[in-house]
C-alpha cells in the first residue's frame, strides 16, 4: 500500500509539473486584411529583370496593345520554384539551375501539374504621353479594353519619401496550395520609381496581407504574418512575425527594428517569451505558446537610442572601442566584399572619408567575411583607410549579433555622444554626402 501511495505521488507531482511548464497558448488568426499603409511596399515582387537565367514565358501575350505609341511588355515570374520545376519538365529551364534551385524547393510546395504564375503587362504611353498599362486578362491576352494609367504617388520608407508611379490593378494569378492549383483575382497595385523607366523598377504588390490582432498579458497588439517577396497566396514558409509595439498602426519591417521577429526564435513581448509552435500552411493562423527559451525584449536600434559599445581587434592589429570614438561621429558599416551593393557603395564611402575622416568623423568597417587573407588582399587593393574589423563566417559574429544586422550593408551614424542618429537609406550611396554635410558642416 506504501508503494502504491507512492506511485500516484510521484504521478501526480510529475502531472503538475507538466501542467505548469506547458503555460498558456494562443491561436492568432490571421484573415487576408487590406493593406493601408501598415506594411510598406518595400516588400513588393520584382517584375522582371533580375533572373540569373532568360527566361520564357509559354503561352503569355508578346505584342503591344495598339494604343500604346511606345512601351514594353513585362513579364513577372511569380513562384520561381514553381516556375523551375514545370520548366525543368518542360525542357525550357536546364539542369544546372534546376539543381541549384532545387535546394530551396519543398516538395509539397509545388506540383508536377501546369501552373500558370507568370503575370505579365504591357506598360507605356498612349498618343497624349500619359503612362498607362494593360494586365494579361483570364483568356491570356492584354485586356484592351480596360487599361488602366499610372497616378503620382509616394512610398515612405525609413524617413526617405520615394516618388512613385502607382496603378491599380486586378492580378490574376494560380497558385498551387498544398492540394490543388488555385486560380486568384485579386486587387494590387504597379510600381515603379518616377525618375527611372518602368522596366528597371516596376513591382508589383499584393495589397491584402495576412494581419490580425494578438491579445496577451492584457495587452492587444496588430500582428503580420510576412513571407518575403513572394505572393501572400503561395505556399512556402512564411518568415517573419511583425508585431505593433509602439501602436503607431505601422509594422517596422527591417529586421533590426523592435517589431519584426522571425518565425523560427523565440521572442519577449509583454514581459515573457513565447514562440510560435505553428503556422497554418495558407498562413491563416499562427499558435503562439510559452518558449522553454528566455530571451531578452528586443531593443530597436533607431534614431534617439544609444548604440551598442564594443571592443575588437582591427585588420591592422589595434584594438577598437566604440566608446574610445567618443566626441566625433561615427559611421558603422556592416558590409562583406562579396556583397555587390557594399562594393559599389565603396566609391562613395571613400569620397565621405577623404571629405571628413578626422578629428571629427570615423568610419568603422564590420566586415562579414569567408576568408581573412582575401579580405586583406581586398582593403590593400582598394585602399580603404577606415579601419576594418573582420568577422570570419562561422567563426565569429559577435558585433553583427549585436547589432542584429541580417542584410548587407547595414549603415549607422552616431553623434559624439554615441547616440544613432541616422540608419539605413539616409547612408545609402545617394544620399550618405547629403546626410553628413547636415551634421558636419
Amino acid at each position: 500500500m506504501r508503494n502504491l501511495f507512492i506511485l500516484f505521488l510521484s504521478i501526480f507531482l510529475l502531472i503538475s509539473c507538466m501542467e505548469e511548464k506547458t503555460g498558456p497558448s494562443f491561436k492568432v488568426e490571421l484573415p487576408l486584411t487590406e493593406n493601408t499603409g501598415q506594411v510598406p511596399p518595400i516588400l513588393a515582387l520584382t517584375m522582371g529583370g533580375s533572373y540569373v537565367f532568360e527566361p520564357e514565358y509559354p503561352g503569355e501575350p508578346t505584342e503591344l496593345p495598339e494604343e500604346l505609341t511606345k512601351g514594353e511588355v513585362v513579364h513577372g515570374i511569380l513562384d520561381l520554384q514553381q516556375y523551375v520545376v514545370q520548366g525543368f519538365a518542360e525542357g525550357f529551364i536546364d539542369s544546372a539551375i534546376y539543381r541549384r534551385n532545387m535546394m530551396l524547393i519543398e516538395d509539397h510546395t509545388v506540383t508536377d501539374e501546369w501552373v500558370d504564375v507568370i503575370f505579365t503587362v504591357a506598360v507605356g504611353k498612349d498618343e497624349n504621353g500619359e503612362m498607362l498599362v494593360f494586365v494579361e486578362d483570364q483568356s491570356g491576352e492584354f485586356d484592351e479594353e480596360y487599361p488602366v494609367y499610372f497616378e503620382p504617388s509616394t512610398v515612405e520608407f525609413q524617413d526617405n519619401v520615394f516618388e512613385v508611379m502607382e496603378a491599380k490593378v486586378t492580378a490574376r494569378m494560380e497558385y498551387f496550395n498544398g492540394e490543388k492549383v488555385i486560380h486568384h483575382e485579386g486587387p494590387a497595385s504597379l510600381l515603379y520609381l518616377s525618375d527611372t523607366p518602368p522596366s528597371e523598377s516596376l513591382q508589383l504588390y499584393f495589397d491584402h496581407l495576412r494581419m490580425g490582432t494578438w491579445a496577451v498579458n492584457d495587452q492587444t497588439f496588430n500582428v503580420a504574418l510576412i513571407k518575403e517577396s513572394a505572393p501572400p497566396y503561395r505556399i512556402e514558409p512564411y518568415t517573419y512575425f511583425y508585431i505593433d509595439l509602439d501602436e503607431d498602426g505601422r509594422f517596422d519591417i527591417m529586421d533590426d527594428g523592435m517589431e519584426a521577429y522571425p518565425v523560427t526564435e523565440p521572442f519577449n513581448i509583454a514581459g515573457e517569451s513565447w514562440e510560435i509552435s505553428d503556422i497554418k500552411m495558407d498562413g491563416s493562423a499562427v499558435t503562439i505558446v510559452e518558449s522553454e527559451v528566455e530571451v531578452d525584449p528586443k531593443a530597436a536600434l533607431r534614431p534617439g537610442t544609444e548604440a551598442p559599445l564594443f571592443k575588437a581587434e582591427t585588420l591592422q592589429g589595434d584594438e577598437l572601442s566604440l566608446a574610445d570614438l567618443r566626441g566625433k561621429y561615427v559611421m558603422i558599416d556592416f558590409w562583406g566584399t562579396w556583397c555587390g551593393p557594399c562594393i559599389e557603395a565603396l566609391p562613395v564611402i571613400k569620397e565621405a572619408y577623404a571629405a571628413y575622416g578626422g578629428e571629427n568623423f570615423e568610419i568603422v568597417g564590420i566586415a562579414n567575411e569567408l576568408n581573412l587573407e582575401r579580405f586583406e588582399d581586398f582593403v590593400e587593393r582598394e585602399k580603404l583607410e577606415w579601419p576594418q574589423i573582420p568577422e570570419i563566417y562561422e567563426k565569429d559574429s559577435e558585433i553583427q549579433e549585436l547589432y542584429s544586422v541580417n542584410s548587407y550593408p547595414t549603415y549607422y551614424l552616431l553623434d559624439p555622444d554615441g547616440e544613432i542618429v541616422e540608419y539605413g537609406m539616409a547612408l545609402s550611396a545617394d544620399n550618405l554626402m547629403e546626410t553628413l554635410t547636415k551634421y558636419l558642416e
